[in-house]
């Protein structure tokens, strides 16, 4: 007997723990629940000042509560988990957050009061597609004269999201989230259609119409009309830069989460490239510039506008006064950076320290941050000895907010190109590419721009080298430079720093 009530205690403290464990999900209905839903269905989520497309439909409410104490850590996305786990079993399309019930000193959950959403009417909205694939595309843009918006675009987004209560910072990226095809409409001259090539959406598929665009009288401005999962309407304006990019972000609140949201749309066919647009000058001594070692078997990075053509390459050490035959292993020519290959060079056979500096992401750079660069600007004008240049960050951003550029106060000059730019931790950041280009500006605006200056960021060089077998040893070896002075950094890092011609 005494055994029995002991186990029936234990099953009783194993339950209440159980139930402390986790959040209590209460859920009441307004109409009968529909079909449930797949594990992966989206769920949209709405905030209670957020207007809901005019088919939406409340099912219901949903109560995630916090008030019984917990031992688990359940943060606010957790529990937005769970409401879509609830909205899914019950056959809706979106949550409505009513309130937000913030952790206290007893518990550590969040909760939330939410409305259950469903959109009833979604088949009967009109929803054009085609049955055109991306070859048809291609041969079409192939034999058209293009506007700048037609072609193939990716899009990307990413969000930075931020609790004001607890500091806790976290990130969701989706790359490649859409691929899209983009074409004039063959009844409206002045409207652009987007169709869908590839989603990882599963509400959209091959041949539907994502967006369309209506061009205005700006020069490469079109007004967006965007439609959102459940099909409401976003509409917003873009710029197209020369080099394929447009970028749109927008920042919003649901107390105690700040979002941050970014997309980035590249142009993939036809290719538009940054090199050789009107408002950028490369160099005007377009067969050298500057370049920097990455690797103890000969390794060096540089501009792709530098070495595009050459049917040689030759790589001369400054510090060791001796040229090397290179060959071009890697090429980016819509990022504007190349990888080449040193011929019979090892590091040990010429230098006694190996190389200082790690190449670092661009996730901590910011507004105002002090940068330099090392190069080799106006050649022999100026002599063979390392130059160096500093300055801030002038914008994360390029023209027209090109999210590959950093755009820096250092003064630049014909030469530098292919350079490293460095943060005050001796890390590469960026590679030096361009200026603006002066003499346009002072024909075309009567003003002569001072000190824009761009580098690409050091993300595209990670990504270019991440096919290497060598990447996890370029990537993960130590920074060298740490505790050192500036003018110590400068002395162990110029030897590394080469010519290109």
């Amino acid at each position: 007997m005494y055994r029995g009530v002991k186990i029936r205690i234990i099953l009783l403290i194993v339950m209440i723990l159980f139930i402390s464990c986790a959040p209590y999900v209460n859920y009441q209905s307004i109409s009968d629940p529909k079909i449930p839903k797949n594990s992966d269905y989206n769920i949209s989520v709405y905030h209670e000042l957020d207007p809901l497309p005019p088919h939406a439909e409340k099912m219901g409410q949903i109560v995630i509560d916090n008030s019984v104490p917990s031992i688990a850590d359940c943060d606010y996305d957790d529990i937005i988990n769970l409401a879509k786990w609830k909205v899914r079993r019950v056959g809706g399309d979106a949550i409505q957050i009513t309130n937000i019930k913030l952790p206290d000193e007893v518990n550590s959950c969040y909760g939330i009061d939410a409305d259950i959403i469903s959109f009833d009417m979604i088949e009967d909205l009109f929803w054009p597609s085609i049955d055109l694939n991306k070859e048809d595309f291609k041969k079409y843009y192939r034999e058209n004269i293009l506007d700048p918006i037609e072609g193939i675009w990716t899009i990307s987004e990413n969000t930075n999201w931020y609790n004001v209560l607890s500091g806790i910072r976290g990130n969701s990226e989706a790359a490649g989230k859409y691929e899209v095809a983009i074409i004039r409409d063959k009844n409206d001259y002045n409207r652009y259609n987007s169709y869908i090539l590839n989603s990882k959406e599963i509400e959209l598929s091959r041949g539907a119409m994502k967006a369309y665009y209506i061009k205005n009288g700006f020069q490469n401005s079109y007004e967006e009309h965007w439609f959102m999962a459940d099909h409401s309407e976003r509409i917003r304006n873009i710029i197209i830069d020369k080099s394929g990019f447009f970028r749109t972000e927008s920042s919003f609140s649901k107390y105690p989460i700040n979002y941050e949201r970014e997309t980035i749309s590249l142009k993939v066919y036809p290719r538009l490239y940054m090199a050789g647009s009107d408002l950028m000058s490369n160099s005007q001594f377009e067969n050298m510039g500057s370049g920097f070692v990455i690797s103890g078997n000969g390794l060096v990075i540089t501009n792709y506008h530098i070495i595009h053509g050459k049917e040689t390459i030759d790589v001369y050490f400054p510090s060791l006064k001796q040229s090397f035959s290179a060959k071009i292993v890697l090429k980016d020519k819509n990022n504007d950076i190349a990888l080449l290959a040193l011929e019979d060079f090892h590091i040990s056979d010429y230098f006694t320290e190996d190389i200082p500096f790690i190449i670092s992401n661009t996730n901590d750079m910011r507004l105002g941050q002090e940068i330099f660069t090392l190069g080799y600007p106006l050649g022999e004008f100026l002599g063979s000895s390392v130059k160096l240049s500093t300055g801030d960050i002038s914008s994360l951003y390029g023209i027209k907010d090109d999210p590959r550029l950093i755009q820096i106060s250092n003064p630049i000059q014909p030469g530098n190109s292919g350079g490293p730019l460095l943060n005050e931790k001796g890390e590469i950041v960026g590679v030096v590419v361009s200026t603006l280009n002066a003499q346009y500006f002072y024909e075309n605006n009567s003003v002569i721009p001072q000190n824009i200056n761009f580098a690409i960021k050091s993300d595209y060089v990670s990504n270019l080298i991440s096919i290497l077998p060598e990447y996890k040893e370029l990537t993960n070896r130590k920074n060298l430079l740490l505790g050192k002075s500036f003018e110590e950094k400068i002395e162990l890092i110029s030897p590394f720093i080469v010519t290109i011609k």
